[in-house]
């Protein structure tokens, strides 16, 4: 399965839950799942902010050699799931790649209390504290995903 996170500018939000998902998958021995990420408005190269690249070393992922891309019809085509951060990414896709909305599905509603139109939020400016909050609230998500992936239901 093929996994494809989408955010906005591609250097916090969807690299973070990239490198998550890497290091839970990893840990359970799984080698069934690629996973990627991109950006909706992403310039191509920019790296993750030093914010996001000090929080995620602490729980033991590494950012510092992610570099940003824009979604592309490659990575719509490459995808089983495409895991969005907010309303404004399903938009997004489906005004650009309108065939791929049935393979969409929205991160904020596999944390504790999510759903459908919830919104993770973007710590992009912020900080160090905030990283880290966004941090945490991504980890829940992506641990309700990984529950998800191995038994189709959240």
């Amino acid at each position: 399965m093929n996994i494809l996170f989408v955010c906005t500018g591609n250097v916090n939000r969807s690299p973070m839950a990239e490198a998550l998902l890497r290091k839970f998958l990893s840990r359970e021995g799984r080698k069934d799942v690629l996973v990627q990420s991109a950006g909706t408005h992403a310039f191509m190269g920019s790296p993750s902010p030093a914010e996001a690249i000090k929080v995620a070393e602490v729980a033991g992922v590494d950012l510092s050699r992610h570099r940003s891309r824009p979604l592309s019809r490659e990575l719509v085509d490459w995808a089983d799931r495409i895991v969005i951060m907010g309303p404004e990414h399903r938009d997004f896709i489906e005004m650009t790649f309108p065939d791929a909305l049935g393979k969409v599905d929205e991160m904020a509603a596999f944390k504790p209390g999510g759903k459908s139109g919830d919104t993770m939020k973007d710590p992009q400016g912020q900080t160090a504290f905030f990283y880290r909050q966004y941090f945490g609230e991504l980890t829940q998500a992506i641990q309700g995903f990984l529950a998800f992936l191995r038994n189709g239901k959240r």
